[in-house]
């Protein structure tokens, strides 16, 4: 059985092809947008890290027409973990530059599909950053586990 991740994210178009979006128009923790850069699909390793992951950067306002979905990856799939690639632990948290050009260089070489990295909300849990433009990137399947996804009031 291959990895699988999660992600929320708008439902009106839940196509593999619509997941990038969103990273062409600002820069994220760990890339860089078009053109300096390159799109990018962040999920995370639990269906947990995935909510607190999007209530960070919901700016305080419930997100409206959300579906939270499931990847599954290939099996045998390249994935690598950015400490194995030589991720400064000391600097990552501080420095959302050092970051962002980890990323993108990984992006970049197009080396493998997905990208271990650490969740700068809860440092021992790990989001996956996953390369659209990687060959293998059309062998994901894509599990919608709920199509209107609500998030508990209380986070707001």
């Amino acid at each position: 059985m291959g990895i699988s991740v999660w992600r929320i994210c708008y439902n009106g178009d839940l196509r593999l092809q619509a997941l990038p979006y969103g990273s062409t128009l600002a820069p994220g923790r760990w890339h860089l947008p078009p053109p300096f850069g390159y799109s990018v699909v962040y999920a995370g390793s639990s269906r947990a890290l995935t909510q607190l992951e999007k209530r960070v950067h919901a700016n305080g306002f419930q997100p409206a027409n959300q579906a939270l979905i499931r990847l599954d990856l290939p099996e045998g799939a390249r994935i690598n973990a950015a400490d194995d690639l030589g991720l400064e632990r000391s600097r990552w948290r501080r420095d959302a530059g050092y970051t962002q050009h980890f990323g993108t260089e990984w992006l970049r070489k197009g080396t493998a599909l997905g990208l271990w990295v650490p969740s700068i909300i809860e440092p021992r849990e790990m989001n996956l950053l996953i390369n659209p433009a990687h060959s293998e990137y059309g062998a994901i399947q894509i599990a919608i586990e709920d199509p209107d996804f609500q998030f508990d009031p209380r986070l707001f």
